[in-house]
């Protein structure tokens, strides 16, 4: 079974989406970080493109009509939670490699 497939979408300049993303790597998902984002055409066509498995949104407010643009799209919301909660949220409870450094911060 291949890993599950996020991408990662920053509303914000300032997120923490490269520490969210190496600990998503290393508890075994791919993790496709697209950068900054900011209107609902940019996102819509990337999900298309990318065809997630989940659509992590970091930072600012969701774009108006994304919800309805993306109908049966598991979108996930991690708004401003720090690195350690958005990865518990998107991996679905606690990895054994959530705790632990990415390789590159070693």
């Amino acid at each position: 079974m291949s890993p599950r497939r996020v991408v990662l979408v920053e509303l914000a300049e300032e997120t923490a989406a490269i520490p969210l993303a190496r600990m998503l790597r290393d508890a075994g998902l791919e993790v496709v970080h697209v950068g900054h984002l900011d209107t609902t055409e940019k996102i819509v066509r990337t999900t298309e493109q990318e065809d997630p498995d989940i659509l992590g949104l970091l930072g600012g407010p969701i774009p108006e009509g994304l919800a309805e643009a993306l109908l049966g799209a598991n979108v996930v919301e991690l708004g401003e939670e720090s690195p350690e909660k958005a990865a518990e949220m998107l991996v679905g409870g606690r990895s054994h490699t959530l705790g632990t450094p990415s390789d590159r911060a070693r």
